[in-house]
Parts: structure tokens; sequence; C-alpha cells
């Protein structure tokens, strides 16, 4: 099937609340650029100044991204605390053209546990929860700019 469109990725705007949890921006921009691949609907390009937009077939692509971090301490018992933490990511993702545009939204998150039993701690893959979410949350933003432009398509 036939590129629905051609992307030309340009800016990606991180806000970050988190304490402990980032994502580079290269990192977003890359799981981006292969997820929307991914769907077989879109060519994707990175932006550069001296590109025109020739057709009404490519669009301009702005990505918003909100990171964030919460705690929660619960108390199992004298011996237990149950440390749980709570990483998410957002993402907006603007595609527009002279006459068109099309939003996409998405959102993931991933639930941790963080306790320490009697004074040891289990030790996390870090960069492998923030991957889980980075790649769940560039796949889903995907696939909604994907029904974005199928309904365009049918207007």
């Amino acid at each position: 099937s036939e590129p629905m469109a051609t992307l030309y990725l340009k800016d990606i705007d991180i806000k970050n609340s988190a304490k402990t949890f980032n994502i580079a921006p290269d990192d977003v921009r890359n799981a981006l650029i292969s997820a929307l691949k991914e769907t077989n609907c879109f060519k994707v390009f990175s932006f550069n100044k001296s590109r025109t937009l020739e057709s009404d077939n490519e669009y301009i692509l702005n990505a918003k991204v909100t990171l964030n971090q919460e705690e929660e301490v619960v108390e199992k018992n004298i011996f237990k605390k149950e440390q749980k933490e709570l990483i998410s990511m957002a993402i907006v993702l603007q595609a527009y053209n002279e006459n068109k545009k099309v939003n996409a939204t998405a959102k993931s998150e991933l639930s941790t546990d963080k306790s320490k039993i009697l004074g040891f701690k289990n030790e996390r893959d870090v960069t492998g929860d923030n991957q889980t979410v980075l790649q769940n949350a560039t796949r889903k933003a995907s696939l909604a700019l994907t029904d974005g432009f199928i309904k365009l398509q049918g207007k």
C-alpha cells in the first residue's frame, strides 16, 4: 500500500517534571521515526530549513512530550514498606501543511515496585523501563496519527 503522507519531523519539545526519569530528545526522535515507519503509512524524514512542502501530501510534524514520575509509599508492616513508582510519557503529535492539520495523542505508563525488604533494594532495570515506556508511547501515538490520516481521507 502507498504511504498516506510524507512527514518531516521538526520539533520535539520535552517537558519533564520527573526527578530521576529522563528520556533524551534524540531517543524520542529515533523511537518516533521508527514507530511511524512501522505503520507503513508514512514516509518519514527529518525536517530541514531549506525544504518547502511541495505537495498536499507532505506535512511538517511536531511532537510535544511530557514526562512524569510519581511515588507512593504504603506501609505493609514494620519490616516492609511498599514503594511504588509510576513513570509516564505523554505525546502529542501535530502534522500540518497549509491546508490540513492532523493531531494525535497517546500516553504510556509503567508502575514499578521500588520496595526495600529489610533494607535490601531490588535493583531494577531502569533503562529497560524507560525504553518500554518510550516504545509504547511512540507506537500508540503513531497508530493514533494513522487513524487521524484515515479519517482525514474519508472526509
